[in-house]
């Protein structure tokens, strides 16, 4: 019965993507390459503003099953390559165990990963991105010389080659990546940052809010900035013993990162430090810095950031919180203690020993939270054991942000290494429920076997003698009880 007509569907403000996301999931492998081969062959009559609709009925609109796996694209011939590989074989389909994952690892990139534009991509495409560096924005307000969207996508973008500047814009767009990553449900379990990472992954364990986070960022970028600038830094490829004992031949320069087992940075006056690479025989190539950090020459900021941090309300870890200052696990007490955070500054980065430390706790994915991946390959190389099934990163200079991160998030869901809240993927971007193909249910013809009558009639009652059919019943029902 049809009451009244449908109701008009609301306008609708459609959030332009740059790319998609589409799920495939079934009961079993077969049915998954089924119904890839028929969103590939429907993808050919989507129109490119309807694109959105279809990954979001593909998304949210089908239960989970044990099996699957996740494709991204930049538009629907991308989409379609990328299911007929599944289709036909050429890519492989998940199967979800069911189990509790393996932990999680966010791993916080320092000074160096900045770059004009960075973010600009997903601050136009993904809401939750866009809320979270608004947010950053407005507390930074009383506290940075000029907005930040226009010191990261605008006319001030130079200014970060300043590390005034650099430092806060990357805290800045790490709190956004994080933000963006937990709405489609991905969270950390453990954190690690390099030198200023290390106050990202602070915030991002619990121990400091983020207005207090910001204004550490620009503090400290600040002092650092505010330190002599007769400096210079150089990556040093060698045993990191090796280092340690060349260096006691060239005064002042000193070892400011210990980066990976055979990877080393130095740090020290600009002619020491030349000095060293021309007198050490190692190899190494110099950093394009403005001062020497994690030196001797940034000892006049350690004092004053102490003083700031004094000043900050901390908690104790909510998750597991390994230091790069100290090398070890972050406690309720040495989060608490300004002289750490100040230490920072001036001792060398302990990356390696911290991530040796992670490897022990049995990771299953490891994503580098930051503009530029600069860690993942001396995490690997630190890695004790077995290493994780993963290592994702987020943005990377010169690529399409949302392309690059939804192929990271393809590859976190589709093998099945983690979960994704579909919903929240789609929030806030204006997508609706459309028409997908049909589940392809594996149909089978059933033959129902005989009917207990049927295989053991019994004889036939006497003709009745009254020619009505409810009469007729009633009378052969008496007749057969009597």
């Amino acid at each position: 019965m049809i009451l009244e007509e449908a109701p008009e569907a609301p306008a609708r403000e459609v959030v332009e993507q740059e790319s998609f996301l589409v799920r495939v999931d079934a009961a079993d492998e077969t049915s998954v390459r089924a119904l890839a081969e028929a969103y590939a062959d429907r993808l050919a009559e989507v129109d490119d503003d309807r694109l959105g609709d279809f990954a979001y009925t593909a998304n949210t609109g089908r239960a989970e099953h044990r099996f699957g796996t996740v494709v991204s694209g930049g538009d629907a011939g991308e989409l379609a390559v990328a299911l007929r590989d599944v289709a036909s074989g050429a890519s492989p389909v998940a199967r979800r165990s069911g189990r509790t994952s393996a932990p999680v690892v966010f791993m916080f990139t320092g000074q160096g990963s900045q770059y004009a534009g960075m973010g600009q991509g997903l601050y136009r495409t993904e809401p939750a991105f866009r809320a979270a560096l608004d947010e950053c924005a407005d507390l930074l307000a009383g506290h940075l010389d000029v907005p930040l969207a226009d010191l990261l996508f605008g006319t001030s973008a130079h200014l970060l080659d300043s590390t005034r500047f650099a430092q806060v814009g990357i805290v800045s767009v790490q709190v956004a990546l994080v933000r963006w990553l937990e709405s489609v449900g991905v969270r950390p379990d453990v954190v690690v940052g390099h030198s200023l990472g290390e106050l990202s992954a602070g915030w991002a364990a619990g121990v400091v809010g983020l207005e207090d986070l910001l204004r550490l960022a620009v503090v400290r970028g600040g002092l650092m900035e505010s330190q002599p600038g007769a400096g210079a830094m150089a990556a040093v490829h060698g045993d990191a013993a090796a280092v340690v004992e060349a260096l006691r031949a060239f005064p002042g320069v000193e070892v400011a990162a210990f980066n990976s087992p055979r990877v080393v940075t130095v740090s020290g006056p600009a002619d020491a430090v030349a000095r060293f690479r021309e007198g050490s025989g190692l190899r190494s190539q110099p950093l394009a810095v403005s001062h020497a950090f994690h030196s001797v020459l940034m000892e006049g900021a350690v004092a004053p950031f102490a003083e700031a941090v004094s000043g900050v309300e901390w908690s104790a870890p909510r998750v597991a919180f390994a230091s790069t200052i100290s090398g070890g696990w972050h406690t309720p007490e040495s989060v608490r203690d300004a002289g750490v955070w100040a230490r920072g500054i001036r001792e060398p980065v302990r990356f390696a020993e911290a991530v040796g430390l992670v490897s022990g706790v049995g990771a299953g994915v490891v994503w580098e939270i930051g503009a530029q991946p600069q860690l993942t390959s001396l995490a690997r190389a630190s890695w004790q054991g077995d290493e994780p099934s993963l290592w994702l990163s987020t943005l990377r200079r010169d690529r399409v942000d949302q392309a690059e991160v939804y192929a990271a998030v393809a590859a976190y869901a589709g093998t099945g290494a983690g979960s994704v809240d579909w919903a929240g993927a789609h929030a806030g971007k204006g997508h609706r429920t459309t028409t997908l193909p049909t589940y392809p249910f594996h149909r089978q013809d059933l033959v129902a076997p005989p009917a207990r009558g049927e295989r053991a009639a019994p004889a036939a009652p006497p003709a009745p003698t009254v020619g009505h059919p409810l009469f007729d019943r009633h009378y052969e029902h008496r007749s057969e009880g009597q």
